[in-house]
């Protein structure tokens, strides 16, 4: 969804044709807000599942038992996969919002 929106607002911003700009922006900033809703929501689950991970780190070299393991490496992983797909969150939402600068600049 993200993705198509960013596409198609960056095909309107290099078009030359007549666009309404005010409907273009309207929407864009109604999928800021769901970006940034997403955003918000992955934040939350990433630190919980980095101090999930923490302590199962802690717990496996307190006590010793390597069979621990086995759940610090699928939390390591969906640790990592969480912090990327935040990465890719937080720079989308910077991008969208030089968007909706350019197209203010367009209103104008």
């Amino acid at each position: 969804m993200f993705k198509d929106h960013d596409e198609k607002i960056s095909k309107l911003l290099s078009d030359k044709e007549n666009t309404d700009w005010e409907k273009v922006l309207r929407h864009h900033k109604i999928m800021i807000l769901r970006i940034q809703h997403e955003r918000l929501i992955h934040l939350l689950v990433m630190i919980f599942v980095g101090i999930v991970m923490s302590f199962s780190f802690l717990a496996t070299i307190v006590s010793g038992k390597s069979l621990i393991i086995f759940l610090d490496i699928p939390l390591l992983i969906l640790f990592t996969a969480y912090l990327f797909h935040y990465r890719f969150l937080e720079n989308t939402t910077q991008k969208w919002y030089k968007i909706e600068d350019a197209v203010t600049e367009k209103i104008k």
